[in-house]
């Protein structure tokens, strides 16, 4: 393979590029909040400067999440009872980018400064927007882990199952194992 899919071979097996940016958000927001938070309670204008950093670059990494996935929604293949639960994930997603943006565009207005009240009304927005963004994780998870969209069927080995690991039979591979155990023991 050639240029960037001989280095990320992985890449090239994606049949959208969604995944590449959703995980940015999630770990962001997550820790924006947590250095708001302590920020706030500890008063420390450090950690503030943090969070604010973190909610910026989690509202970019949103927008290329949200971007991406409204792409993918249109090219991936899937039953009317997934298209209920991508048009929900959709939802939480716009729903996570708009208080992400709102969110971005008041502390930069606001400049950190401010109220007790603001302190509070600031943090609980940002609650609200992880419990949506937990819900899209969620049913994200869901179509993929459960639907199998945009995941490519991979061939089961011949063999059986025992104990939550394929042990190969005969006419298969010989002693490969996916729990590293050479025999049976049984």
């Amino acid at each position: 393979m050639d240029g960037i899919y001989g280095i990320l071979p992985g890449v090239s097996q994606m049949t959208n590029i969604h995944p590449l940016f959703v995980h940015f958000p999630i770990a962001l927001f997550n820790s924006f909040f947590v250095m708001e938070f302590f920020g706030v309670i500890l008063k420390r204008e450090d950690l503030r400067t943090a969070a604010t950093w973190m909610l910026y670059l989690g509202t970019l990494g949103a927008v290329g999440a949200v971007s991406a996935g409204l792409w993918a929604a249109s090219t991936v293949s899937h039953t009317e009872e997934v298209h209920a639960i991508m048009v929900r994930h959709g939802i939480f997603g716009i729903t996570v980018l708009t208080l992400g943006v709102l969110l971005s565009v008041w502390r930069f207005y606001v400049n950190n400064k401010f109220s007790i009240k603001l302190h509070v009304l600031h943090l609980i927005l940002a609650f609200i927007m992880l419990i949506t963004m937990t819900f899209g994780a969620d049913l994200g998870g869901l179509m993929v882990y459960k639907y199998g969209v945009s995941v490519k069927a991979v061939p089961q080995p011949k063999g059986h199952v025992h104990g939550g690991a394929i042990h190969e039979t005969q006419e298969s591979h010989g002693d490969m194992h996916m729990d590293g155990e050479h025999g049976h023991g049984e």
